[in-house]
């Protein structure tokens, strides 16, 4: 690149491409990039890399914020046992919620949760002793805090996003390894007149943001209010409220759908088959929370997991599935 021609560095030849291309594929075997931290989701979910950009899919309160504090609080732990704490950590962006907020998904665990912390039914001394131990996880939030309302704060569009993580680098020399974005709907775009056209931008400027930084981006996405009127009521590619562009830039959507919220009390155990005639049957509980796989660039993109979640705790784990060979079962109900 040179002074007269800054847009070389856009040019790929067939042989600068090649020799590029070997050396991130090297990278990536060493590297297994982020998983989830559930064997059956991790042997069947391309563990996310630099650039890609994935979508959880959610009615509002199915889990959309509090699974990205997951995937940011698994993340932070991974980064502590490389010892690489002081140089890498996990950026939560959020536009829904304070800072502070989201805090509280952190400081929830062991004899209380994030509710008691909401609540303010845990002791001082208590907080006091789990801010020590916080201070020094790698989780990082960009957003407006409370204790800094009333100064002038910029627009939180994506270029500003982009502007604080640089300087995350240069005041404290720490990268990003994950970026987690709260949530779809509500990032401003500059240049787009009205929220539909904001949406519609946003998609490729986050993938484009992963791309510049080379790390995943996981955004939360609202879907749109057609899903409540189904009987199953797992949001899909197409209920991405306002936004069809998320279909074309993610490389992974996952729809979310917590059956507590939505069904009646007494109502029948969702059940679960997949081709190999295994099945869940699901009783409807506080608890269960029901992930289906919606998109896979570069693979097979349909799967449904039967989740046990405790999102006041960040804890995840699978529903165990029940064999065909033992129950005889062999009706279909949604999974695949």
């Amino acid at each position: 690149m040179t002074a007269k021609n800054p847009f070389r560095v856009l040019v790929n030849t067939p042989a600068e491409l090649a020799t590029q291309f070997a050396e991130n594929y090297k990278k990536r075997q060493k590297d297994p990039g982020i998983t989830w931290g559930i064997p059956d989701i991790d042997k069947r979910v391309i563990p996310m890399k630099g650039g890609d950009l994935v979508g959880l899919v959610a009615r509002p309160g199915h889990a959309k914020s509090s699974l990205l504090a997951y995937l940011a609080k698994r993340e932070g732990r991974e980064i502590m046992k490389r010892g690489m704490a002081d140089k890498q950590c996990v950026v939560y962006v959020t536009w829904e919620s304070s800072a502070e907020e989201i805090e509280n998904f952190f400081l929830g665990g062991g004899d209380w949760s994030a509710s008691d912390v909401a609540w303010g039914r845990v002791a001082v001394e208590d907080i006091m002793k789990k801010v020590v131990k916080r201070a020094s996880f790698p989780v990082w939030t960009i957003g407006h805090s409370l204790a800094r309302a009333g100064k002038p704060m910029p627009r939180m569009t994506l270029p500003a996003v982009l502007k604080a993580i640089e300087t995350m680098e240069a005041d404290y020399g720490i990268k990003p390894t994950l970026m987690l974005f709260d949530y779809l709907q509500l990032i401003p775009v500059d240049g787009a007149n009205d929220r539909k056209n904001q949406v519609l931008e946003a998609p490729p400027l986050i993938k484009e943001l992963a791309e510049r930084i080379g790390v995943p981006a996981v955004c939360g996405i609202q879907a749109a209010r057609d899903v409540d009127n189904r009987d199953y009521k797992m949001p899909q590619k197409h209920d991405c409220q306002w936004s069809s562009s998320i279909e074309q830039a993610a490389d992974k959507l996952f729809g979310l759908w917590r059956p507590i919220l939505t069904e009646k009390e007494g109502a029948e155990p969702i059940q679960i088959t997949y081709k190999d005639g295994d099945f869940i049957s699901c009783p409807i509980t506080e608890n269960l929370l029901l992930m289906q796989m919606l998109k896979q660039r570069g693979d097979s993109g349909r799967y449904t997991w039967a989740l046990h979640f405790q999102p006041q705790y960040l804890r995840l784990a699978e529903v165990e599935r029940m064999k065909a060979s033992e129950y005889g079962h062999d009706s279909y109900t949604g999974g695949k």
